[in-house]
């Protein structure tokens, strides 16, 4: 059996149910429970779903926009996604997403504070399928420290997200993290993608890929992962996998043809399976469909798409799995 790991997920907690335990419901409590709370959840996604399929479909076309119309609709996808996360993002909704695309593993990633380091710790302490990779947040004293902190108590990779905390390449505070995570052989986690969403992002503009050309050449032992592919211009993620050999893309927002056409260009040794979920809803359905169509139309052959599905990822995380 293939073993299947998607390699960026996040998970919100799931304040509301938080919230139950701790108010008394009385002769409620048979009604409003977190059985019922997930039903009604499970419903709400049947409702949407239709929604969420076509706006998976148009977000591939919105690259060839001009680039003025491409900017607002990219605002508008910063507010898209946010109701689709009341129903699909806790710990419930990704196990059965995860069931139900036929994923045995799945990289939660933090991103402080709406998703704490020590939950994703946490949930990952107690759920086996579940490996976490940490987000050390702006401000933090000896970040380098709580890096490695961390490592210990199972972080398996550091993310970055320049465009969200605003910061350049040129930071102190990434470089410290990246020497520590190369102590550590931690694989660093790029967001990359100028998507102007400014409710998202405090400067969509530091997610280029590009910009972040120097630390491949200066940490070359360091595996750095371009997550979603540098997505609205993944022929600028691939040039840099060309470039780089410690340089990889996860498939994330990408569609068949440019999932198809990075394993051409840097084979498939260097692909990822990544969904981004819960953003948009159903992405794990969507990304492994996306990948057996690069089967079906001859993107890809079987032995590439085990490689992209989870054989790179077990390698790259050095990880004991079992898929029965």
């Amino acid at each position: 059996m293939t073993t299947v790991v998607d390699f960026h997920v996040h998970v919100f907690p799931d304040n509301l149910e938080q919230l139950m335990k701790k108010v008394p419901l009385g002769p409620l409590s048979g009604i409003v429970s977190a059985e019922r709370l997930q039903d009604v959840r499970r419903q709400a996604r049947a409702l949407i779903k239709p929604v969420m399929g076509s706006l998976h479909h148009v977000q591939t076309h919105l690259r060839y926009l001009p680039t003025i119309a491409r900017k607002n609709l990219d605002e508008l996808s910063g507010v898209v996604p946010l109701p689709g996360l009341f129903v699909e993002s806790t710990l419930p909704d990704l196990k059965e997403a995860m069931a139900g695309a036929g994923i045995h593993y799945a990289l939660v990633i933090a991103h402080p504070p709406f998703m704490p380091n020590e939950f994703v710790l946490e949930l990952a302490s107690e759920n086996s399928e579940l490996i976490p990779v940490v987000n050390i947040p702006k401000g933090t004293s000896k970040p380098g420290q709580l890096l490695k902190k961390y490592a210990s108590r199972g972080a398996k990779a550091l993310k970055i997200h320049a465009a969200s905390d605003g910061e350049g390449a040129d930071s102190p505070r990434y470089r410290s993290l990246i020497r520590s995570a190369t102590d550590l052989g931690l694989p660093v986690i790029l967001h990359t993608g100028c998507l102007h969403a400014h409710l998202l992002y405090r400067d969509p503009r530091q997610g280029s890929a590009e910009l972040f050309t120097k630390w491949y050449e200066s940490y070359p032992q360091t595996q750095f992962v371009l997550a979603h592919m540098n997505f609205h211009e993944p022929n600028l993620a691939l040039d840099l996998c060309e470039e780089f050999e410690n340089v990889w893309v996860d498939t994330s927002w990408q569609p068949a043809e440019v999932i198809g056409e990075a394993v051409r260009r840097v084979g498939a040794e260097r692909v990822l399976f990544g969904t981004d979920w819960p953003f948009v809803g159903n992405n794990m359905a969507v990304g492994r469909q996306r990948v057996q169509e690069c089967i079906d139309i001859g993107l890809l052959n079987e032995d590439q798409a085990k490689l992209i599905l989870g054989e790179n990822a077990v390698k790259l995380l050095g990880l004991s799995v079992d898929a029965d």
